[in-house]
């Protein structure tokens, strides 16, 4: 195999991560990177890492040589590769620890009509920590932490909405749509003109070349870089990119990898919960009337003809009530996507990975999980969803009442050992095998542990078991310690605290 690959963007959509990885996985051993080149998987968190290495280790009996990034991380590296590194520098001047001490030094010094609503909310923030009149020592606490909130803020504006801060730093007090774009700009409201005001105040206060150096304005440069050089990419770049299994991205970095795709090959493999045109579902769609569509109507028939009032009627209301951020991205990328251009391109037979009927190995008697999928997945309105008797035996699909996380892990365990006793469909179940999510890892850690971790490795009660995405806090006991003692000045100590 040659080492020079066509690039290109190819988007591979799919109902099922499984699919997504064997595809993927059969695009790496078919057209295989030099030895000791490593392969870059972006992903959006370490979870979805884990599985993936597993998944590829599982299909080709290993998985090496294989380095998981988060996108926006990837996005900087290549800007430093692009643009250099005296352009660009190891961090942003303006990333979020950066700008809340930038924020603490800016906001005594805001004053005017349009700072109001910052001061007062600092204000107030100041007098309710300060136990009397005299007691001012809460102040600049509240200060940091109203410091804290507005850098997450503008740290969340650098990573999805660049285009206002383009605006604001060129004195344009708008809000645009990040596919429409200007079309569908409006007025920045007047109680929250100080937002664009306090941007152009830290960029102000930023050094000449440290100006350029703020992500809005490198991703411009980036952009502008990739587009003009038409030669053999840059050597730092990887020969391969490929972003697996993430539900949303920020437009600016689908723009970001769009332009590498000029010089590199760049694969996406994208989870889609429906094979058919699903996003006019959805409020919102008059501002994407004029987008592309790379998924078929059901039957023919376009749901933006409809009022969102009758779309009961047409659709899946699961998708109306869950689908918007994954609404989105698909219609995000298929502003980016040429799927014929895709398939002249590159030898794939499929790109849209919806499985079948036929590909389910419960078609005479699909369980109720199955069947809602299947509706999901081919947009069945409830109005013609058929309504089988669910057999007794059929947990494919539960609900369990608790009075507390612990209770709730301690059904969850005995459910387990139940299902990995007596597998469903009589097919093996593994521990490796099995996800749980919860709504927020960082506190359910403790009782997971707990609950899990009492029986012995020897206890046919054990269950091999590891908690992915924990905060540098809920994994560190010693940067809690140190954390606690920090605040203990401030904060009063619970008897949880001390135990």
């Amino acid at each position: 195999m040659s080492n020079e690959r066509r690039p290109g963007l190819v988007v591979l959509q799919g109902n099922r991560l499984e699919q997504l990885a064997a595809v993927v996985a059969q695009w790496l051993h078919r057209d295989p990177l030099p030895p000791l080149v490593h392969e870059v998987f972006l992903v959006q968190s370490h979870g979805m890492a884990e599985w993936l290495k597993m998944a590829l280790a599982h299909d080709g009996g290993i998985c090496a040589a294989a380095r998981m990034e988060l996108p926006a991380r990837f996005v900087w590296r290549a800007m430093r590769a692009v643009l250099g590194r005296d352009a660009v520098p190891a961090a942003s001047p303006l990333d979020k620890a950066a700008l809340t001490w930038r924020l603490v030094r800016l906001l005594p010094a805001l004053h005017g009509a349009i700072w109001e609503p910052l001061h007062t909310a600092w204000v107030s923030a100041a007098q309710s920590a300060a136990e009397s009149a005299a007691d001012v020592a809460g102040a600049p606490l509240r200060r940091l932490r109203l410091a804290q909130r507005l850098a997450d803020l503008y740290d969340q504006y650098q990573v999805y909405r660049a285009d206002w801060l383009d605006d604001w730093a060129a004195g344009r007090d708008r809000l645009t749509h990040p596919v429409v774009g200007p079309r569908a700009a409006r007025e920045v409201p007047a109680d929250q003109l100080w937002q664009p005001a306090l941007w152009r105040e830290l960029l102000q206060e930023l050094e000449g070349p440290l100006q350029q150096a703020v992500r809005p304005a490198l991703h411009q440069r980036f952009i502008q870089a990739l587009q003009r050089r038409r030669d053999p990419p840059w050597p730092q770049l990887p020969q391969r990119v490929v972003l697996f299994g993430t539900p949303h991205l920020p437009h600016q970095t689908m723009h970001a990898l769009l332009a590498l795709s000029a010089h590199i090959q760049v694969l996406l493999a994208v989870p889609n919960p429906c094979r058919y045109h699903w996003a006019d579902t959805l409020d919102g769609r008059e501002l994407l009337a004029q987008a592309t569509r790379r998924q078929p109507l059901r039957g023919g028939f376009d749901l933006a003809q409809l009022p969102l009032q009758a779309m009961h009627a047409h659709g899946h209301p699961l998708l109306a009530a869950w689908g918007r951020q994954a609404r989105d991205f698909v219609r995000q990328l298929d502003a980016f996507d040429d799927a014929e251009q895709t398939r002249a391109r590159f030898p794939l037979a499929r790109i849209d990975l919806f499985d079948d009927d036929q590909d389910t190995h419960d078609v005479a008697q699909p369980t109720l999980l199955v069947q809602v999928q299947r509706h999901i997945r081919d947009l069945t309105p409830l109005a013609e969803h058929p309504h089988p008797p669910v057999p007794a035996e059929d947990r494919s699909i539960v609900f369990h009442l608790a009075h507390s996380p612990v209770r709730e892990l301690e059904i969850l365990h005995d459910q387990l050992l139940a299902l990995l006793a007596r597998p469903p469909g009589d097919k093996p179940l593994r521990p490796r095998d099995i996800v749980v999510m919860v709504p927020s890892i960082d506190d359910f850690a403790p009782a997971i542990r707990a609950v899990f971790g009492q029986y012995g490795r020897h206890d046919p009660r054990h269950i091999p078991f590891d908690i992915a995405d924990l905060s540098a806090r809920a994994s560190s006991p010693l940067m809690g310690a140190v954390e606690w003692l920090l605040r203990i000045r401030h904060d009063r100590c619970r008897l949880s605290d001390l135990g």
